[in-house]
């Protein structure tokens, strides 16, 4: 008896939180807005936001647009991307981590910053 229940929250813990992985990785740019014609300057300043996107089906879009929900930034740059599954659906998850800023207010190509 004292097997079973071993092996059963061994089982747990596994399904839990084993047999997964985390990916890491830096993206220089996402955005949802217009860049066309825009240049970016050397240095960028804005607010730092964070979005993810979990489930069965997840991407990186829906998890910009999480960060970016309810702010008036179309854009973020320097984003850390991490990638999480597990056996579990719910825990299959991307995170987006970086500094929004609005591509409207971005110089247009030949203008002076």
């Amino acid at each position: 008896m004292k097997k079973r229940s071993i092996a059963a929250a061994l089982s747990v813990s596994l399904a839990s939180f084993g047999c997964g992985h985390t990916l890491s990785t830096k993206v220089g740019l996402v955005s949802i807005g217009q860049l066309q014609g825009r240049t970016l300057p050397v240095t960028l300043e804005g607010k730092v936001v964070q979005g993810e996107d979990c489930g069965y089906s997840y991407s990186l879009s829906n998890a910009v647009r999480d960060a970016l929900k309810g702010t008036s930034y179309d854009t973020m740059v320097d984003v850390d991307v991490s990638n999480t599954t597990g056996v579990l659906v719910p825990s299959n998850c991307i995170q987006v981590k970086g500094t929004a800023i609005d591509s409207s207010r971005l110089p247009t190509e030949g203008e002076v910053p």
